[in-house]
This record gives C-alpha cells, structure tokens and sequence, in this order.
C-alpha cells in the first residue's frame, strides 16, 4: 500500500486529511518534532502542533515533554484498536440521534415503496419485532425465510404473538417447524407459478397485528440468475390497503389449516385483535 493509500484509509475512517497526514508521517518516521512531522507529512508546522494534539487525544500518538517537544506513534495494533473504537462510538452516537429524528419525524401514513431486497428484509424484520398480538406470513419463496427473520419470529412467538405462516412447500415447512417449532404453518394452496407475466412473480405478504402490511413481488435481477425483490409496505389501520387485507386475512385464517406444535385454541376470525383497538 502507498503512503497515498494508507492517508485514503484513514480519512475513510474519520480522521480529517492533515490527521491522517501527520499520522503517516510519524509512522515512517517512528518519533520526531514538529518540524519534522511538516516537512514529511507535506502540514504546516503552525497546524502540526494543533493536529497532533487531537490525535494524542485519539489515543493514537504520545508526547514527550523536551523543548523541542517530541511526537511518537502508537503501535499499528493499538492504533487499529484505538480507531476501531472511534468508529464504534461515532456509529452508536449517530445511530441514536437518527433514531431520535425517526421518532420526531416519521409519519407512516400511506404506502411506501420498497427499494431493494436488503430494504424488504430490514422492513420485515422490524414490523415483526413490533409485534404485540398477531403475525400472518406468506411466502412463495423459501429462499425468503432467511435465518434473521426466523429468529425474529421466533423471539415474537416466545412473548406470545400468534404467528401464521404459510410456507411454498414442505421443505419450507420443515425450515419453519425447526426454528419455530409451535408457529401454526401450512403449505399454502396458491398457484404461484400461474400468477401475474413471466418476468415477475411473487414474493412474500407479511401482515402484522391487522394494521402493518409488507407486501412485494420478485423479479430477474441485473445479473442472469438473479433474483431482485421490490414491494410495498403500509402501517395505518384506516388505509384501504389495510382494510382489504385484514379482511382477506379473516378468511384465510377461518379456511386454511395450520398445523402447530401445541395446542392452541381456534382464533375467531371475526375478532379484532388487541393491537388493533382504538
């Protein structure tokens, strides 16, 4: 890797340029003064001063108190330790204040489109984690049952949310049962292949507590062979999206039979669940 590089990796990870500079510099030169901080990282002496002071602050240089002062590097381990940290208190800090912002500025009325498969997962994975009473899955994929959303749906039927599945086939059957062993699953009775053109085919309709739908479609991704996923999603219990689908859902669960580890009673298809009352 060239000087160049290594300065590029460092401003990657959060160091501003005469940081990452003086940084590189006293890595090459192992100790030295101000002077000769400037005249090999390329700074002017008048900014090495404030600069190395923010990386001794990093953690990431010592300094001997001589006249002239004098200026060491840490080691490259300490160093990645000391950076990795920095980045990990800087990605939690702003983790938190967007979360702050979402909750002050979020309005999840309406339909929002999905971009990507990755966004879909996310978005799945979050509306289950929500969960207070009732989940309904549908997949006609079961390479959609992916292991994040399993678990989520495992930890929500172990606060006791009711979960539904219906699943493309039996194998898909068996990947539910193992995570989820008392979830109430079905080999759905849809004719995925028969619906909708050839170039397009569907996904998965997650609907959560009766008032937070996801819903998608898959199609050929840009590389052959691939598979991309796009959809929808919508949490408002008055939105149309939510009545039909609440109301498809009643008669889905009254017609379909769900096999559960467990006894359980039979839910009355009418009844509204908990999470959806005013």
């Amino acid at each position: 890797m060239s000087e160049a590089d290594a300065i590029e990796a460092l401003e990657e990870l959060g160091l501003r340029t005469y940081e990452a500079r003086c940084f590189v510099a006293l890595t090459q030169l192992s100790e030295g003064t101000a002077k000769e901080i400037s005249q090999v990282a390329d700074v002017p002496q008048s900014r090495v001063y404030d600069v190395v002071d923010q990386l001794h602050r990093l953690g990431l240089v010592d300094i001997q108190e001589s006249d002239p002062r004098r200026y060491a590097v840490v080691s490259v381990d300490i160093a990645r330790k000391r950076l990795r940290q920095e980045y990990r208190d800087h990605l939690e800090t702003a983790t938190t204040n967007l979360r702050e912002l979402e909750r002050r500025t979020t309005d999840d009325d309406g339909v929002w489109k999905v971009a990507d498969h990755q966004d879909l997962c996310n978005r799945t994975v979050a509306a289950v984690e929500d969960a207070t009473s009732e989940i309904y899955l549908l997949v006609a994929d079961a390479d959609l049952l992916e292991p994040a959303l399993l678990e989520r749906l495992a930890a929500a039927h172990d606060r006791g949310v009711a979960v539904f599945v219906e699943v493309p086939s039996t194998s898909a059957r068996g990947t539910v049962r193992e995570a989820v062993p008392t979830a109430r699953v079905s080999v759905t009775d849809f004719e995925f292949d028969s619906q909708g053109p050839a170039d397009r085919s569907l996904g998965r309709l997650l609907l959560v507590d009766r008032e937070t739908v996801v819903l998608s479609a898959l199609t050929e991704g840009i590389v052959p062979r691939e598979t991309a996923e796009t959809g929808i999603w919508a949490s408002e219990r008055g939105h149309g999206l939510i009545v039909w689908f609440r109301y498809v859902l009643e008669e889905r669960l009254a017609t379909v039979e769900f096999e559960t580890g467990d006894p359980v009673e039979p839910r009355d298809p009418n009844a509204e669940c908990t999470a959806c009352e005013e």
